[in-house]
């Protein structure tokens, strides 16, 4: 039975970006992180250990969002994507979107966003 894990709008500070004042001030980013799994047996039994915890993605997201300063959001983003595939061999696929609503562009905009799927099998 196939399912997701999802963590939704996830907070973090960081100082990615291209710009010397990102590197200097830093900035809110907001993360999507979507695991899917197979969820037959955590359906079944109802324990922790048969699905993938939550607070432990993101904790994994939160260490590996913060290992380097990164310049763009989709390099950041994949580096995330990594690390929980990495470290949940549950996990089938996992997608990780990092928004970033203070881009410096010469425009009124709700944020920029850079999307990374990735899958076990490739």
């Amino acid at each position: 039975m196939k399912g997701e894990i999802e963590v939704a709008g996830l907070v973090l500070f960081a100082r990615h970006g291209v710009n010397e004042a990102e590197e200097k001030l830093g900035q809110r980013f907001f993360l999507d992180l979507v695991l899917e799994l197979d969820v037959a047996e955590s359906v079944r039994s109802d324990k922790l250990a048969d699905t993938v915890d939550y607070g432990e993605v993101v904790a994994i997201a939160e260490a590996a969002f913060r290992a380097r300063r990164f310049y763009l959001i989709e390099a950041v983003a994949a580096h995330v994507a990594n690390s929980l595939l990495a470290h949940f061999p549950r996990a089938t696929s996992v997608r990780v979107t990092v928004r970033k609503p203070s881009a410096p562009v010469p425009a009124v905009i709700d944020h920029v966003a850079a999307t990374v799927t990735r899958r076990r099998d490739g």
